[in-house]
């Protein structure tokens, strides 16, 4: 959970509240001048000033004025949850469609306003009382269109990171998505090793020329591949692709949300088998790779610029009559 994700979080308990309360007064009753239910004696001088339409509602309205009151609630609640769980992405379709319907009632509600024959004379007002739902409005969009990217596009290998940790709960989806690679006969020969600090530390001390460069990546995954056949056979070269898939799928999902990766072998300049021994891998796991993951320094892009195939799509293509 980031300080976004904790504002927006303590903004819901703040809606939740306005809505057990001064909406759910609003619907009571008709307001009127001697109406004594919370904040309606403030509401009835605002709306005789500047909304006389609100006060003459008819009773649909009213009831449409319930239903926000209650049903609007449970949006709250799912936000509230998305924000305390990094759930953004997998409620991103629920998330949307409340608050295009918050926004339909603010727009509707507020038309009725500057519409009416005494318009509010300021803006201030107006911003002070719906500002908190704008301002996190805007902030759930980013959260939940931050894990919209394309990720076929916005992948890249990256070397530079942020310091913010990645949520447990992306990596676990990225790991989920591994597993669902192409894989014959479902002998699933992957095997994934998150690494806490005890183990980054050892595995950056393999290389005492790129200590520094490793100890400034935020998350290690180790890849190994546990096949019961050779290389040199079939099944064994099935393995290894099923397995170089699910890496793929892994970083895939990661782009997806917003959050870079880069695949090392040889790069990491240590022997397999010390790394192999740095996160305790079984007895036959060849080793395929040490995923360095996090937020980059500089947020992943879809239209960023690709490295220049040399021979391209043509080169490498081939059309069979």
């Amino acid at each position: 959970m980031d300080a976004t994700d904790l504002f927006l979080a303590g903004l819901q308990l703040y809606f939740i509240t306005m809505n057990w309360t001064v909406e759910r007064s609003y619907c009571a009753a008709p307001i009127t001048e001697g109406s004594d239910c919370f904040l309606c004696p403030e509401t009835h001088e605002f709306c005789t000033a500047h909304n006389p339409l609100f006060l003459a509602r008819p009773e649909w309205l009213r009831l449409a004025t319930c239903f926000s009151a209650y049903a609007f609630c449970v949006g709250y609640l799912v936000i509230l949850w998305a924000a305390l769980t990094d759930g953004w992405a997998k409620l991103r379709a629920p998330i949307l469609l409340f608050i295009g319907a918050k926004m339909y009632a603010l727009i509707y509600y507020h038309t009725m306003e500057f519409t009416s024959e005494t318009p509010p004379l300021g803006l201030g007002a107006y911003f002070g009382v719906e500002g908190p739902y704008l301002l996190a409005g805007v902030l759930v969009i980013r959260k939940v269109m931050a894990g919209s990217l394309n990720p076929l596009k916005a992948r890249r290998s990256v070397v530079k990171y942020s310091s913010k940790r990645v949520p447990k709960a992306a990596t676990q989806r990225a790991l989920e998505a591994a597993i669902m690679a192409p894989n014959h006969f479902l002998s699933e020969p992957w095997r994934f090793y998150t690494c806490g600090p005890e183990t980054k530390a050892k595995l950056c001390g393999l290389n005492e020329d790129k200590r520094k460069a490793a100890e400034a990546v935020p998350e290690w995954l180790i890849v190994t591949l546990a096949s019961e056949h050779k290389l040199t056979e079939k099944l064994g070269l099935e393995d290894h692709a099923a397995t170089a898939c699910a890496v793929q799928n892994f970083m895939l999902s990661l782009a997806s949300e917003g959050i870079a990766s880069k695949w090392m072998t040889g790069a990491l300049g240590a022997p397999p088998e010390a790394v192999l021994e740095c996160v305790g891998a079984g007895r036959g796991e060849k080793l395929m790779g040490a995923i360095w993951y996090g937020y980059p320094s500089k947020a992943l892009s879809e239209d960023a610029t690709a490295p220049r195939r040399k021979k391209g799509l043509e080169g490498v293509l081939t059309a069979c009559a």
